[in-house]
């Protein structure tokens, strides 16, 4: 039952949001991040960042060289976060914008 309406607000959200489902996959994987609230920093404006810096290199699922250059491209508007932090919100977008297949190690 808590799965059906977290399911059934998610959806709800998505369609109140006006994002991509890709870009509403990240603000959504993002949105109880405590050091993005913290730092005053947007979800849903990250997400749509997230979502036009992966439009510039779409094929960084199968491109190490674009993946690089899109994790490089992700860190920008989160560099007032300390490292280990910056680190784990990067991982977290590029695993909803690459799907399961993310390569944590290029």
């Amino acid at each position: 039952a808590v799965l059906a309406a977290e399911k059934d607000a998610a959806a709800a959200a998505l369609r109140d949001s006006g994002l991509s489902p890709r870009a509403f996959g990240v603000h959504w994987a993002l949105k109880d991040e405590t050091v993005l609230q913290a730092e005053s920093i947007s979800t849903l404006d990250l997400a749509r960042e997230a979502d036009a810096l992966f439009d510039r290199f779409p094929n960084a699922a199968a491109s190490a060289d674009e993946r690089r250059r899109l994790r490089a491209a992700l860190y920008r508007p989160l560099l007032r976060l300390g490292l280990r932090a910056r680190s784990r919100v990067v991982e977290s977008m590029l695993a909803v914008l690459l799907g399961a297949d993310t390569d944590a190690t290029a």
